[in-house]
């Protein structure tokens, strides 16, 4: 089934690309601080940023970011459509609202400022505020109570004439996300939002997230995705990318290979490999690079990487190659500038 195609803000959802998500976790009417996270973030690859909006000081602080960011800015509302409308006036470039906790008889008024100023509504229909539909459909998965809720609101957007509309079906649980993803997929043709809504801290939430994420993706669902961690946000940013470039949606996006290290290893590896990954966050293109503990794990089971640093065998000596081909054997300091020098004569050069 052919997606719709839109605009939200700058970017355009629907083409086949992926956008990536994230959603502060500062509260919204913190201005600066928004702003400065927004904007790191944007470089790092973020293509949306979301905003919860607890009270009219939020909404009303919308409109100040969205004057002062790259990227698109969303409104997240729960329970009180009012402040939907406030951040519509305050120029959100998408709504995020969840029928499970929004009245349907407030919506209209919000599809028609929307549909005015053609601002995408995401209907966010997650496990946790199912509310009235809980337990009304067949089968003890729940997945018809999804689609029940997602059916009851969509009739008002016909009514309305409005179809600039993201779909997502969110659940912690992740046997359930890829064949409630599927079936939306299947019986819907709007962009479709995926990602678990609370998949817990770091390793598990990476874990959890990536399972059902990489078989939607291989099959060509999802237009925009967020891996929700309890962790820094940047790590969202990190993980999306990593997925989409393993589900060759994304082509643009560095590989890291980093050993776990052993007894040969002499030289602190692993912190240098925070120090590249720093780096490459903010490099678009898809180059292969290396950090190794040891020559055993380094020229020889890396030599497929453009660029590599490798521990020599010596104490805190390093080895700087490309493929087979050493280029600077040094301290680390001395590695590492002549590293990021050369990556970035590969992105400008190709």
């Amino acid at each position: 089934m052919k997606r719709k195609s839109f605009y939200i803000g700058n970017k355009v959802i629907g083409n086949g690309s992926v956008l990536i998500q994230s959603m502060s976790d500062i509260k919204t009417s913190h201005v600066r601080e928004n702003i400065k996270l927004t904007e790191d973030l944007a470089k790092r690859g973020l293509d949306l940023m979301r905003f919860s909006v607890l009270d009219h000081e939020d909404a009303k602080a919308l409109h100040e970011i969205k004057e002062s960011v790259s990227i698109p800015v969303i409104a997240d509302i729960h329970f009180d459509s009012t402040l939907a409308v406030e951040a519509i006036l305050s120029g959100a470039d998408k709504i995020r609202i969840n029928p499970g906790n929004i009245p349907l008889s407030s919506l209209r008024e919000i599809i028609s400022l929307c549909k005015g100023r053609q601002i995408p509504i995401r209907i966010g229909v997650n496990s946790g505020s199912l509310n009235r539909y809980k337990g009304k459909g067949k089968g003890k998965d729940h997945i018809d109570d999804f689609f029940l809720a997602l059916e009851d609101t969509l009739q008002i957007f016909k009514e309305e004439n409005f179809d600039l509309l993201v779909l997502s079906l969110k659940t912690s649980n992740p046997d359930l996300l890829f064949p409630l993803y599927q079936r939306a997929y299947e019986t819907y043709p709007y962009p479709l939002h995926i990602g678990l809504t609370e998949a817990g801290l770091l390793n598990q939430g990476l874990i959890l997230s990536a399972i059902p994420l990489y078989q939607l993706l291989k099959e060509g669902i999802g237009d925009t995705i967020r891996i929700s961690l309890a962790s820094d946000r940047k790590e969202e940013v990190r993980a999306c990318k990593t997925l989409l470039k393993a589900a060759s949606r994304r082509e643009k996006t560095p590989t890291l290979i980093v050993c776990p290290g052993c007894g040969r290893t002499l030289v602190e590896h692993k912190r240098i490999a925070e120090i590249i990954q720093e780096h490459l966050d903010f490099v678009d293109a898809d180059i292969k690079v290396a950090c190794m503990g040891c020559p055993v794990n380094g020229i020889g089971e890396a030599k497929d990487a453009d660029f590599g640093i490798t521990g020599s065998g010596v104490k805190d000596d390093f080895i700087l190659f490309s493929h087979e081909k050493i280029l600077l054997r040094g301290k680390e300091e001395d590695v590492l500038n002549r590293l990021f020098s050369l990556i970035e004569s590969e992105i400008i050069h190709g």
